[in-house]
């Protein structure tokens, strides 16, 4: 897992610019696989609430554009190459800051 910290905020305008950004630069929608808060978030324990996950490998050229452009328009992300227990299902990059943990799992 990787992650960047940025400024630690991600607003509406900072998903934007990463749809029209991706879309311009593949030519195709980005992959959201959850925006704000899911069933499988709420499952794990997680406020997702303002958070958007892509379903992208980190390490794919997708993957590598997007970090690259996360990281210059200073926007936080947590990139996971694979599931992680307790905290990721499968390969995605997380955008936003972490999400809070609602109630403990084990």
């Amino acid at each position: 897992m990787g992650r960047f910290d940025g400024e630690g905020s991600f607003t509406r305008e900072d998903f934007n610019r990463v749809l029209l950004a991706f879309e311009k630069q593949f030519g195709k929608p980005l992959p959201v696989s959850a925006q704000g808060e899911t069933a499988v978030h709420r499952a794990l324990g997680f406020d997702h609430r303002d958070r958007v996950d892509v379903g992208i490998s980190p390490d794919t050229a997708e993957g590598l554009w997007l970090r690259h452009y996360l990281e210059s328009g200073d926007i936080p992300y947590y990139a996971f190459r694979n599931s992680v227990k307790g905290k990721a299902t499968g390969a995605h990059i997380h955008m936003g800051p972490p999400s809070n943990r609602l109630l403990k799992t084990d």
